[in-house]
């Protein structure tokens, strides 16, 4: 088991970082090439249109592993309602964005948004990569998912430098989604479930469907707060100084978020095993997410003191020097690491242990904290002030809300006694 379990986390990790090339590749060649005004504007609208990306998940991404892995024999039965969820909320909040972005943001910018968010409507069937995570088997979705994620991101490059309109950019980055919909939903068709899970799927689906969305409401809103925290300082910035100020600070944030997918992706696969031990083995269950906290947080400080030392030479070898203010804002930007990658094993034990609604406050206090800061310092320091404001906000919703629960400050004191 933890063989599987060390090559489904190289898999993923190898995954993540070949796709990551691409769409640094391609942020690289917009920044340099398109300028800093486009960049920024490209930049504005994808943050913008991940503010909706939470509602093509609903919350149910490791509520649904969490019953795939409970109750195997059902996972169809729980696959199939947890699509007709994220669907549905998929498609009705795309006129919302519209009004959203057309309040915020030019006419053209709000139509783009539209235009993005409608093709996320894919995304509700990412949790196909959960029901088969669950059963261990990475490589049925790795496959599509790498060919269909590699081939948009070189479409978009070659865009960039045929510099064809921003709008094409946008649907070849939302075309993504669509397609690996389509290839997620074929894989289903072709790898159908056994007879016994088919039967127990559809007199149920509705009441299933209901189930699901009870469960996975706090998990929503907590989503959407933590989106709101991660990604609100593009659009404040955007709003409050300009889209150049957006370019410099998207820049540093592509470098820094690079290392942001890794803890999450090690978590997924780790999810299943989690689930089996949180009862049956608790003192395992401990250790395992001690090991977990011990491991991360190195990673993170060997991240910090790495980026710390090459951030000036790196950002103007792939940036150029118009993008030196990023060097600053990189170099601040970097400690978000050390909340995120803590954060991510955190999330698990809120779903095992049924603290949903502790998830939600902790990632409103990381808007509120945010959304503050950004106000205070964005309008004096630009995206310095951004940087400050977000690593400000990663501690609080990570570590320091911690401290006004019970059942938090006991999380935290048995990590410590565990041997």
């Amino acid at each position: 088991m933890r063989r599987k379990l060390f090559i489904n986390s190289a898999l993923l990790i190898i995954e993540r970082f070949v796709v990551l090339f691409f769409s640094f590749a391609s942020a690289l060649l917009m920044a340099r090439y398109a300028g800093t005004e486009l960049f920024g504007q490209f930049s504005t609208i994808v943050a913008f249109g991940s503010l909706f990306l939470v509602f093509t998940q609903m919350g149910l991404n490791n509520v649904s592993s969490k019953y795939f892995t409970l109750y195997p024999h059902n996972s169809a039965f729980y696959l199939n309602a947890s699509l007709l969820v994220r669907f549905i909320f998929a498609v009705l909040i795309i006129p919302i964005a519209y009004v959203l972005g057309w309040l915020t943001l030019t006419p053209t910018d709000a139509y783009l948004v539209a235009l993005l968010v409608a093709l996320q409507v894919g995304n509700a069937a990412t949790v196909i990569e959960f029901f088969f995570i669950a059963k261990q088997s990475i490589i049925a979705t790795l496959v599509p998912r790498v060919v269909i994620k590699v081939a948009c991101k070189i479409a978009l490059l070659v865009a960039i430098i045929l510099e064809l309109p921003i709008a094409l950019w946008i649907i070849l980055t939302g075309l993504e989604y669509i397609l690996l919909a389509l290839a997620y939903l074929l894989l289903l068709k072709r790898q159908p479930p056994s007879k016994q899970e088919r039967l127990n799927t559809a007199p149920r689906l509705q009441r299933g469907a209901r189930l699901l969305l009870q469960r996975g409401k706090w998990l929503l809103l907590s989503s959407l707060a933590a989106v709101l925290y991660l990604k609100i300082d593009q659009i404040m910035l955007a709003s409050l100084v300009d889209t150049q100020a957006v370019a410099h600070y998207a820049a540093a944030a592509k470098l820094s978020e690079f290392w942001y997918v890794l803890p999450v992706l090690v978590a997924n696969v780790f999810m299943p095993k989690l689930v089996s031990l949180y009862r049956a083995q608790p003192k395992l269950y401990w250790q395992l997410q001690r090991r977990s906290y011990l491991y991360s947080t190195i990673a993170a400080i060997i991240v910090i003191a790495l980026t710390l030392w090459l951030a000036e030479p790196v950002v103007l070898l792939l940036f150029g020097e118009a993008y030196h203010s990023s060097i600053l804002i990189l170099q601040i930007h970097i400690f978000g690491c050390l909340f995120i990658f803590s954060r991510a094993f955190m999330s698990r034990w809120l779903i095992l242990s049924n603290n949903h609604k502790l998830s939600l406050h902790s990632h409103l206090v990381g808007a509120i904290v945010n959304i503050v800061l950004n106000a205070v310092l964005i309008p004096q320091y630009g995206g310095v002030g951004a940087a400050i404001s977000s690593v400000v906000a990663y501690g609080m919703a990570s570590i320091g809300f911690m401290m006004f629960y019970r059942s938090t400050r006991t999380y935290l004191a048995t990590l410590v006694k565990v041997s």
